[in-house]
């Protein structure tokens, strides 16, 4: 670390997160980087979290609290509190997190270190996700992969491919003068998006910006969407703003996979059918591939699962996760074509400009890329 160390502004957006707040602030204000402040901003909750906020802003020097009363129209919630947050800082770097996430001591003179032993203006990580309840259990690791798909580390670091970026919303820590410079949520590709990670990370690498995504895991710890409901609309929210500006390639994708969950099953039970009726050849043909195809799901959903220390049997269920995930993706279809818009704590995200169409899939391809540790 340089010494002095630069400023680092902790942004905190928050809307009704009392069972989170005082664990998260607790870990926030204990971090053993030299100088920082941390920025609560409340976002019109309606709970007990403006009671605790107060007892947290007579104790602690480091924090400052503000409240947003009224939501600006073209605006989504939590773009609009991050750029709030943003417009108040005063720090040289911003750290963007999320009310619901636990910090280790360490965490932000690591992620700092990191940054700027790399000369880096956005860096983002893979944190501690604690997987709690049927909802995360079964739609996380589909939704992981998938997310996979938009870059892979290697591909973020490569500056000859601006479209690549890859970013978790609780921890993105950015340089502010590249936020500044670049409009950061203020910019209408952001401001009614959903999407605020992955879309501030493709928005500031086509901008020219140096990133890198790392293994947070035991640095910052996240629990959420714990039940059902929560879950279904928590990953609802986080596909919006890519459905919203390809509704119909994401009807298909989708469709996709639903099938890819369920053809292998279906063709696993017709294959074993011909096998009763002694029909070799008919039943080699659809219960070799079918099978194959299962262990396959399989082992990539234990990839993750092995991390998160979920047990085996989890990763059985790879098929009815893929039907699970492709039917959340329909239902973010059916919201973005009727108008709705998907809904989150009470709000409905805007409409998306055109130009969030650069949050669009890239290809397929399956790539593989290590994750350094900061």
């Amino acid at each position: 670390m340089p010494e002095p160390a630069p400023r680092v502004s902790i942004v905190v957006p928050i809307r009704n997160e009392a069972p989170h707040i005082n664990a998260c602030l607790s870990s926030l204000l204990a971090q053993d980087y030299p100088d920082f402040e941390v920025l609560a901003i409340d976002d019109g909750s309606t709970d007990a979290t403006p009671a605790l906020l107060a007892i947290w802003q007579q104790r602690a020097a480091r924090l400052r609290v503000y409240r947003i009363d009224e939501l600006p129209a073209g605006w989504a919630g939590k773009a609009h509190a991050l750029h709030t947050g943003a417009t108040l800082a005063r720090g040289d770097w911003l750290l963007f997190t999320d009310a619901d996430t636990r910090h280790a001591p360490q965490a932000l003179r690591r992620m700092m270190a990191h940054a700027l032993s790399r000369r880096l203006d956005f860096l983002s990580m893979l944190p501690d996700a604690r997987l709690v309840g049927y909802g995360s259990r079964l739609l996380t690791p589909a939704g992981a992969v998938l997310m996979t798909h938009f870059a892979t580390p290697a591909e973020m670091r490569d500056p000859r491919q601006p479209g690549r970026a890859l970013a978790v919303g609780q921890y993105l820590l950015v340089r502010r003068t590249a936020y500044a410079a670049s409009g950061g949520y203020s910019a209408s590709e952001l401001r009614a998006s959903f999407g605020d990670d992955v879309g501030l990370a493709q928005f500031l690498k086509r901008r020219g910006c140096r990133e890198d995504f790392v293994d947070g895991r035991g640095l910052v710890f996240n629990e959420q969407w714990t039940t059902w409901r929560s879950a279904w609309r928590g990953w609802r929210k986080s596909v919006y703003s890519v459905t919203a500006s390809a509704p119909w390639l994401c009807l298909g994708a989708g469709l996709g996979l639903i099938s890819y969950g369920l053809l292998p099953l279906l063709s696993a039970l017709t294959g074993l059918r011909w096998l009763r009726r002694r029909q070799w050849g008919r039943s080699a043909l659809t219960l070799i591939p079918a099978l194959l195809t299962l262990i396959l799901q399989v082992l990539a959903r234990r990839s993750f699962e092995r991390e998160q220390g979920q047990p085996v049997t989890w990763s059985l269920l790879a098929p009815l996760g893929w039907v699970a995930f492709g039917l959340l993706m329909l239902d973010t279809v059916r919201l973005a074509l009727s108008g709705r818009g998907a809904e989150w704590k009470g709000r409905h995200a805007p409409r998306q400009p055109p130009s969030i169409q650069a949050l669009g899939l890239p290809s397929p391809r399956q790539r593989r890329s290590s994750i350094s540790r900061p």
